[in-house]
């Protein structure tokens, strides 16, 4: 038992040794890219020469390493930074560019209306040489293509074009929400304001102020708005550039476009207006609880 422990510990440590040993010729690929600018092409070449014999030492007499290990991640990620690193290289210290290097193939394998791509195999195989795949590499190259499969998309539904079409008349008024008992209890203090007072014009801020709760002003507004949007009462300018309220007959709105009522008010706006009108108590009264 003991025997077991101590060699799995010696293993253990050559393990961490052999990646401490990796991450350090990562480092020193890292250096060698930073100089490929102020170094020629034989000295990074050789650098990177000197870091692969390293790192094949390093691996030498180890090849049943655990699949997926540290150290499999970081060999790995060595052998794709010397490429990288060559690449640079290559492309720093030569006159090479793509653009040349298609030319140089389309020359070599379009011939008039055939394609010989055997040729670049000869010229390649000039100067290739046989290279064993390294078992780290293994677990990370996957042999088997991948099989696309298309989605079926699925048919869209024609929807019908219809017309818009306002409704000829709103039945919002007659709902018997609260919102709609609202406005229209509102309505009926309006009518009974305006027969009191002979049918004249209402002046506007002095109908919605209230002179002890800005938030019931706001709401007033609101409801009325929506008398105005449903032709129930107009809004015209008085002498004093004020707005007024009128009360619309029923005969004089058929046919008239619905209208909007937009309008500004704040806290010290609103105090200007019940001191301009010297307002004690709102002329507008909340619906009570119990009929709406």
């Amino acid at each position: 038992m003991d025997s077991s422990q101590s060699q799995s510990q010696t293993e253990g440590s050559a393990q961490d040794a052999r990646i401490l040993c990796l991450q350090n010729l990562i480092e020193k690929n890292i250096e060698i890219e930073q100089q490929i600018e102020s170094t020629t092409f034989g000295q990074s070449i050789a650098a990177i020469e000197e870091i692969i014999r390293t790192a094949n030492d390093i691996s030498k007499g180890h090849e049943d390493r655990r699949t997926n290990s540290t150290e499999l991640v970081l060999d790995t990620e060595l052998l794709r930074r010397n490429h990288e690193v060559v690449g640079k290289a290559i492309q720093h210290n030569t006159n090479f560019t793509d653009r040349m290097v298609v030319t140089a193939i389309n020359d070599l394998v379009f011939k008039e209306h055939e394609e010989d791509w055997d040729a670049v195999c000869s010229l390649a195989i000039q100067f290739g040489r046989t290279l064993f795949t390294n078992d780290s590499m293994l677990p990370f190259i996957d042999v088997t293509p991948k099989e696309v499969v298309q989605k079926q998309r699925a048919p869209r539904k024609q929807k019908s074009q219809v017309d818009e079409k306002r409704p000829e008349k709103s039945d919002q008024l007659e709902r018997k929400d609260e919102g709609a008992a609202s406005v229209t209890h509102m309505m009926k203090q309006i009518r009974q304001i305006y027969r009191e007072s002979d049918q004249q014009p209402i002046p506007y801020f002095k109908l919605i102020c209230n002179p002890n709760n800005f938030m019931e002003t706001v709401q007033n507004a609101l409801q009325l708005s929506f008398l105005v949007k449903e032709n129930y009462i107009s809004i015209e300018n008085g002498e004093d550039g004020l707005p007024l309220v009128r009360v619309v007959n029923s005969r004089s709105v058929e046919g008239n476009e619905p209208a909007q009522a937009i309008c500004s008010i704040d806290v010290t706006f609103c105090e200007k207006m019940v001191k301009h009108y010297n307002l004690r108590e709102p002329m507008l009264t909340r619906l009570p609880v119990s009929e709406s």
